[in-house]
């Protein structure tokens, strides 16, 4: 049994010397070993063989962990690293922009993840602690690995896991190393809208050399550019408050949707990182590596909207129970068709109104993000002490405004309406709205003033259109690290090591936002023929078969003249935005007197203090060989929240005799510390040279989102009792327990079988609602983000990997990656109350596979993911949350080396151009979202020397 357990140890020591983390001194000493005992060295080549590595890791890491691995920089098969994850395991991401983005670990959405590079925790450019995988280049990115069971030395935050992403070490290679690839991409959607450019590029150069045995570098850069293009409709939230009106007079209220828009974008997305890795290592035992990462993002989108507003079906006391919505749903003759919800209310799935509201927006988005990452890591190994000295620095930071010029519509009548019968909202506008020629940038309008009681006269008044600038903010987010790690082999029983050690983060993230603000256009512009509209397509079309018979839509028919194609939704936009910006507005920025909105900036200071201990053993239980590890970490935080609170004194008369509300904003800052003991263990069973049993327990913690944790009140002392909406300084963290167990089955050097299941108590959870929040003494009602209960989360998950090399050529280079993950959960979302969300990110059912071909210089894959439905939370405004419909996509690429260094590549993106599909409510008949990003297809070529 000695023998069993030596072994266990030398597969150990093997995959360590994979870890590119490790110091070089150790790293000879394990490859002399594994010269001695005549172990293969497998090199890297291919999706196959990535895979194959990242097997190996996987198989020996001392805790449940998932692993993208690579051999060089720059032959990561995925456009970023989002791309890789969600092929692993119970890993699911959401879209933006067609691009994976923020991923859920087990069921559990961004909120209850964390990320660390070089094992370093990272910064953010959303307002909470969300990740936005994207931003990281695969080309830049030697491997991921995905921790689902805490190890005590690894940073703390993430209960469904923490994903590490890690640089290379220029000594680990024995070779100077040179990568360089470029691509055009090209995105189909752009045929379907005008001046569209669906055209892209992007190109990766990278080198990693050693100019001696004791300094080597890496250095790398990365650009795309890539087209950023969707199209599709979207519903505002639905009005379901008590101000709606009762349209039928049955005694039951509707609910309808504010307005219902359709929408495209077309604009570019540039992406630019680079990455510079310095190692030294003096002497056998000093190793001192330094590493610098950047990452920008430039976007610039138009983004057309056109459609209905004013459709909430909204009433006051003195408009009676039918409400003011009961006249603009009926000057068309036309009934709205209504449906019962089952809950006391109704709804409104259908109507039209005549010269109703019209939204007409054409603005443009403007967002820069910028990531600049940095560090130092000082190893020492010992005679008895190995010591490790960590220290980064991280910032982070986003620009961004939403400029929309409204012209003006100076044509005749018009028809609007909507119909969310469907999977989704199909809005309605005919008659003058559709025609170019209606648009101006001033005009002379009818404009009716009450000129004594009850007494409304007209007058002639010359309007003008408007720019506007929505969101204008600064988000900055920088943290500091200091990590001191200290370890040692142990000859005391069972007990094989022991690591000690502490890690400090000291963060500061702020948002300065300004008021939004309004620029008039000039009289003197010059500025002829400057729009157009274009249509969006049948797919979305309005489908007047839900008014059935009604021959007052035939009425309507025939005074509008209305065909199939004006059925479709068009939209009005300008030929040249730019131009029109700068000759009707004197350019998109802001005017010089715009003030900072200080109810909506903020500031957060958060320091986390972390202590540990570890043990790791090696041992045989009942004959059984095992090793494992148990530790404990101690984790304090202390936070600083800066802001504004508005206090409403109420309503006061002025020397005039005038009323006003008296509105007083003051600064403020709330201080708030919690600390939490978290043990963990993990532990491998190797009950069988190819089959081993993982055991894990812990107890976890994630951070409330930064965002939900600002100040920002706004307090009334008015109503009884007094009310306050905003952040919550004072939120404590989600906790949980949990228990991992799976069986894991190894066979080949690239195949393997296994079935993990866990169970997570979250005894904490973060969400939206109503409560009682305590300021200075006084209890006011609160709406806002709260502590709450937590509930059970658990699962199985299923992986199936082999490479068919036993099949005759030219199948054995075959192979397949496929995994199955369920989740069941009753945590809730705190909203709406009559029929909560289910936990935010989850879904139920979650699978990819990936079917791949490496064999006489072709390297080929085609892979599938799928998610089930699952609730979204916004991290820009966390009110807004939405029951996310089921999405499969497909993915493809084929390689071929035409020669050993020169490999071309085609791949397709998204093969069946799924579309994203939402709904408000956690109510499938009401449509909120749905878009389309379009197929992305690439070809282009990567050469490695």
């Amino acid at each position: 049994m000695k023998n069993s357990i030596k072994l266990s140890l030398l597969a150990l020591a093997v995959s360590q010397v994979l870890n590119v983390q490790m110091a070089q001194a150790a790293e000879d000493a394990q490859e002399n070993t594994a010269e001695d005992q005549d172990i293969e060295v497998i090199a890297v080549k291919g999706f196959g063989g990535a895979l194959g590595k990242a097997l190996r890791e996987k198989r020996f890491a001392s805790s449940t962990v998932e692993i993208i691995s690579s051999d060089d920089l720059g032959t990561l098969p995925d456009v970023s690293i989002t791309d890789s994850l969600v092929r692993l395991p119970g890993i699911a991401a959401s879209r933006d922009r067609g691009n994976a983005s923020r991923i859920s670990i087990r069921g559990m959405g961004p909120r209850l993840n964390v990320a660390t590079m070089n094992n370093r925790e990272i910064v953010s450019a959303e307002p909470s602690r969300d990740v936005r995988f994207e931003q990281f280049p695969a080309e830049l990115i030697d491997g991921v690995e995905v921790y689902k069971s805490p190890l005590a030395t690894k940073a703390e935050g993430g209960i469904s896991g923490l994903v590490n992403m890690n640089f290379v070490s220029p000594l680990s290679k024995d070779k100077r190393l040179i990568n360089f690839g470029a691509s055009y991409m090209y995105n189909t959607l752009a045929d379907d809208l005008p001046d569209a450019d669906g055209g892209g590029y992007k190109a990766n150069f990278s080198v990693v050399d050693q100019v001696s045995e004791k300094f080597g570098y890496a250095f790398g850069l990365t650009y795309q550019d890539q087209p950023s293009i969707e199209k599709g409709v979207q519903s505002w939230d639905y009005n379901n408050g008590v101000n709606r009106g009762d349209m039928n007079e049955n005694g039951k209220v509707e609910d309808a949707p504010w307005g219902v828009m359709a929408k495209s974008k077309r604009g570019q997305n540039e992406r630019t990182g680079g990455l510079l890795i310095l190692e030294f290592q003096p002497t056998e035992s000093l190793n001192i590596k330094g590493d610098l990462f950047y990452s920008q993002f430039d976007i610039k989108e138009l983004d057309d909207q056109q459609g209905p507003n004013d459709l909430g079906n909204w009433a006051d006391e003195e408009s009676g129970p039918t409400g003011f919505g009961y006249d603009a749903y009926h000057n068309a003759d036309l009934n709205p068709v209504i449906e019962d919800s089952g809950d006391g209310s109704e709804q409104v799935i259908a109507g039209v109104q005549e010269l109703g509201g019209a939204q007409l927006s054409i603005p443009k988005w403007f967002q820069k993000n910028e990531m600049l990452s940095a560090g130092i890591n000082v190893e020492h190994i010992g005679e008895i002490w190995t010591t490790k000295f960590d220290i980064g620095m991280s910032e982070a930071s986003i620009e961004s405004v939403w400029v929309n010029i409204e012209p003006l519509y100076v044509g005749g009548d018009y028809l609007v309406g909507f119909n969310a019968s469907g999977d989704k909202a199909q809005p309605l506008m005919v008659g003058g709205v559709n025609d170019p020629a209606n648009y101006a940038f001033s005009a002379q309008q009818e404009v009716w003033y009450e000129t004594s009681p009850d007494v409304w006269e007209p007058t002639i008044e010359t309007t003008y259109a408007t720019m506007t600038g929505d969101s204008q903010r600064e988000l900055t987010d920088e943290m500091g690290n200091i990590n001191l790690d200290f370890e040692r082999d142990l000859d005391f029983g069972v007990l094989s090591k022991f690591a000690f050690g502490a890690r400090v983060t000291d963060r500061t993230k702020e948002n300065v936002q300004l008021a939004n603000w309004t620029k008039t256009a000039n009289v003197d512009h010059g500025l002829t023929d400057f729009g157009e509209a274009y249509s969006i397509g049948s797919d979305y079309a309005f489908d007047p078969s839900v008014f059935g018979n009604d021959p007052a839509w035939q009425a309507l028919v025939d005074k509008y003249q209305i065909t199939s194609d004006d059925l479709e939704p068009h939209l009005y936009t300008f030929k040249n935005w730019d131009k029109v910006a700068s000759a009707a507005f004197d350019g998109r920025t802001a005017p010089e007197d715009t003030a900072v909105d200080n109810i909506s900036s903020w500031k957060l200071k958060e320091k986390n203090t972390a202590l540990y201990v570890q043990v790791e053993m090696v041992g045989d239980l009942a004959g059984i060989p095992y090793s494992g590890n148990f530790g404990v970490r101690y984790a304090k935080t202390e936070v600083e929240s800066s802001g504004h609170e508005m206090v409403s004194n109420g309503w006061v008369q002025a020397d005039d005799g005038t009323w006003y509300e008296e509105i007083v904003v003051s600064p403020t800052t709330v201080e708030h510390e919690y600390d939490e003991f978290l043990p963990s263990l993990n532990m491998i069973f190797n009950i069988t040279d190819d089959s081993q049993i993982r055991f894990g327990a812990a107890r976890t913690l994630s951070r409330p989102p930064l965002l939900e944790m600002r100040t920002g009140f706004s307090f009334s002392n008015q109503t009884n009792p007094p009310t306050a909406s905003g952040g919550n300084p004072r939120l404590n963290p989600y906790i949980a327990n949990q228990i991992d167990l799976g069986y894991e089955y190894y066979w080949g050097d690239n195949s393997t079988a296994s079935i993990n299941y866990f169970f997570k108590d979250l005894q904490s959870h973060i969400g939206l609602t109503e409560g009682t929040l305590s300021f200075d003494g006084q209890d006011y009602a609160f709406t806002g983000t709260m502590n709450g209960e937590g509930g059970v989360i658990q699962g199985i998950e299923v992986l199936y990997q082999q490479s068919f090399d036993m099949l005759p050529e030219p199948f054995d280079g075959l192979g397949i990656f496929a995994n199955y993950s369920y989740t069941d959960s009753d945590v809730k979302e705190f909203k709406p109350e009559s029929n909560p969300y289910n936990l935010g990110g989850l879904s139920k059912h979650i699978g990819s596979a990936t079917l791949w071909y490496d064999k006489n210089g072709f390297d080929a894959r085609f892979s599938v993911n799928y998610r089930s439905e699952y609730t979204g939370v916004n991290s820009w405004d966390p009110q807004l949350v939405n029951l996310n419909s089921s999405e499969t996509t497909a993915d493809a690429s084929i390689g071929y080396f035409v020669t050993e260094n020169l490999k071309l590549t085609l791949q397709a993106q998204n093969l069946t151009n799924e579309s994203s599909e939402n709904y408000w409510d956690n109510d499938y008949s009401k449509p909120a979202y749905s878009v389309e990003w379009g197929r992305r297809y690439l070809v282009g070529f990567q050469y490695s020397m």
